[in-house]
């Protein structure tokens, strides 16, 4: 492999770190359609900030009830157990605010900051199939780590244990376009109920890439969300329902944005990424989100090989029997 592959390579492995849609939505994910070879490991530092100026009502018309604040630090590892599996997990700490004249009767909305770590994330990713098309079937476990508020437009998050699958799929694209790549992302969170009903989720991502060099690259994000079940919001305080409406909204939303990746040197790579709300209903709209993150990673030379296919269509990898 030549030093522009291996640097394109590299490039890739990096870019690969997006977190789409924490807080309301938790994803917090890492997305990777090609997976790292067996030793490899990486850690990553994220930070969140978030401002909802709106809200989006049943029927997806925009109403002001406030705004709301968050702010996120996460961090997360990965490790390659084989040639073929991942685990990864990620915690993140949330300050949230609220700032209206609508607040719910609770603390989480007095208008002051409140911080809480929320839900430990642990997956297991599987390479399925690697090569210029990559899948990677996942599934993974969201775990309250403890009684943090759930009721208020400032909560933190949900407080629910979940239970996803779902699959990474990528596609170099040098092919047709030198230097571009797709990867997508379709997720099922089997979610826990509360007061009887039911209110599992599907989400999907994608992304397009191009690399500017062999340390810079450029994308462009979409996410959309649609929740089988639920309630519409808001809810009369006089409901028995008021108490679970902010967990059991029937949210969905579509948004998109942008983003870049760099490269630093051979362990170092930084990101930061873009998004705004385009369409949705119950839920918060997002005026934007903004993350910026770093990675220190350990990759094996293999892993650095198969990351090339991503950006330069070589499909010229070791077979599994000659590593």
């Amino acid at each position: 492999m030549s030093q522009t592959q291996t640097g394109f390579a590299r490039a890739v492995f990096a870019s690969s770190v997006v977190c789409l849609c924490l807080a309301l939505a938790p994803i917090v994910s890492h997305a990777q359609a090609w997976l790292p070879e067996k030793g490899s490991m990486s850690l990553s530092l994220d930070y969140t900030s978030s401002l909802n100026k709106k809200h989006f009502t049943s029927t997806g018309a925009e109403i002001d009830a406030g705004h709301t604040d968050m702010e996120a630090l996460s961090i997360s590892a990965s490790y390659g157990l084989s040639d073929r599996f991942m685990i990864r997990a990620g915690l993140p700490y949330v300050t949230t605010r609220y700032r209206g004249s609508a607040p719910h009767p609770v603390e989480v909305d007095d208008g002051d900051e409140h911080s809480s770590v929320t839900d430990l994330q642990l997956s297991l990713h599987y390479q399925l199939m690697d090569g210029p098309f990559a899948l990677a079937p996942y599934a993974a476990l969201v775990i309250p780590t403890n009684s943090y508020p759930r009721l208020g437009h400032a909560s933190p998050g949900r407080r629910l244990n979940e239970y996803w699958i779902g699959f990474y799929a990528g596609r170099s694209l040098n092919d047709w376009i030198p230097r571009t790549y797709v990867q997508g992302r379709y997720n099922y969170a089997f979610v826990e109920g509360a007061a009887g009903i039911g209110h599992d989720r599907s989400n999907a991502d994608l992304e397009i890439g191009y690399f500017l060099n062999p340390s810079w690259s450029v994308r462009v994000l979409g996410a959309w969300q649609e929740t089988h079940g639920g309630v519409d919001v808001p809810v009369p305080l006089s409901s028995p329902l008021f108490q679970f409406h902010d967990i059991l909204a029937d949210e969905s939303f579509l948004n998109i944005g942008g983003g870049t990746s760099w490269t630093i040197n051979d362990r170092w790579s930084a990101y930061g990424l873009y998004m705004h709300a385009l369409d949705g209903k119950n839920g918060h709209k997002v005026e934007h989100r903004v993350w910026v993150g770093f990675s220190y990673g350990l990759a094996s030379p293999l892993s650095v090989k198969r990351q090339a296919v991503i950006a330069t269509g070589d499909s010229r990898v070791p077979p599994p029997e000659s590593r």
